[in-house]
């Protein structure tokens, strides 16, 4: 389910958050209520960026290297499209490959893992592949003035 209003919200929050202007809870308390798996994955893996206890926007010492920088450009992207989120749920999605603990290898999580890489080209998360990524790069929203 693709839902066009949370996408749009999230978006926006996402942007502000990722750049750092926008603190934790702020961001936390902001993120719309939906059932669009894309919006949910993302918040999902953005999650893994901040401390739940401790007030903080990511900056200086939370800010995100620069190859999550790029990997974070491309999730707001994708939720200015409208392009199904294909991806099988796993917990923060946009974080793998993970390094598997025993208790996780023992609940097969390698395996879980794996099935979800071979669904699309990881490369292009939360895109299910270059095709898809490629069409949204052709009509960014954002700067067209939709």
């Amino acid at each position: 389910m693709v839902d066009i209003e949370a996408r749009k919200k999230a978006a926006e929050i996402v942007r502000q958050f990722v750049s750092g202007r926008m603190e934790n809870f702020e961001f936390e308390e902001s993120m719309p209520v939906t059932k669009d798996e894309g919006v949910k994955a993302i918040e999902d893996t953005l999650w893994c960026f901040y401390d739940d206890f401790r007030t903080h926007k990511l900056r200086d010492e939370w800010a995100p290297d620069e190859e999550y920088k790029c990997k974070m450009v491309r999730w707001v992207l994708f939720l200015q499209t409208e392009e199904k989120y294909q991806w099988p749920r796993v917990s923060c999605p946009g974080i793998r490959p993970l390094k598997h603990s025993w208790f996780s290898k023992l609940v097969k999580g390698p395996k879980k893992e794996q099935v979800f890489l071979n669904s699309g080209q990881y490369e292009y998360w939360p895109f299910i592949n270059k095709e898809s990524f490629q069409r949204a790069n052709q009509n960014p929203t954002l700067l067209t003035g939709s």
